[in-house]
């Protein structure tokens, strides 16, 4: 099996999804809480916005914004080691939980941004997990309409259009 290369590493709008290895049983409240936590104990190590998540019972999404030269995979290994630690803590038992790739792609136009954004806002409840996307706790969508949740988004810039090519 060959490995794709990564053709951008920072400096870009990165959607990303990191799913559970396969028989590693799902993510429950408790272990989104730990989740959780993780993004913020890694942005003190290494520099990187958060413009939006959501935590799904076997997989999480993001879009994040490496800066100053950070890799996204960096960003990646020190997340998904972090929550290793304490989600293999919590069920005591020392195994991986993390598939070893993620997926990523880059956004390039402010249009994929927030088809992106309302995609994976709008996941838990197309999954049938909630109602309506605002009700499911473990994702951005809370954020962005009311500031509040369990991890705080950064404020990034962005085009006011969202038009495919400026």
């Amino acid at each position: 099996m060959s490995r794709l290369r990564r053709l951008q590493l920072h400096s870009r709008f990165f959607f990303i999804t990191c799913n559970l290895k396969r028989g590693v049983r799902p993510l429950d409240d408790h272990e989104f809480k730990l989740l959780a936590k993780a993004p913020t104990s890694v942005r003190r190590k290494v520099p990187f916005a958060l413009c939006g998540y959501c935590f799904m019972p076997d997989h999480w999404h993001a879009i994040l914004l490496p800066e100053d030269g950070t890799s996204i995979s960096d960003i990646l290994m020190r997340i998904k080691i972090a929550t290793y630690q304490r989600i293999s803590k919590a069920r005591e038992c020392p195994q991986p939980i993390w598939q070893s790739r993620f997926y990523d792609h880059i956004l390039r136009w402010r249009s994929e941004f927030d088809q992106t954004l309302a995609y994976m806002h709008e996941n838990p409840a197309v999954k049938g997990l909630v109602g309506d996307s605002v009700d499911w706790t473990w994702s951005s969508a809370t954020w962005y309409v009311n500031r509040t949740g369990p991890i705080e988004m950064d404020d990034v810039r962005l085009p006011l259009l969202a038009l495919d090519r400026i």
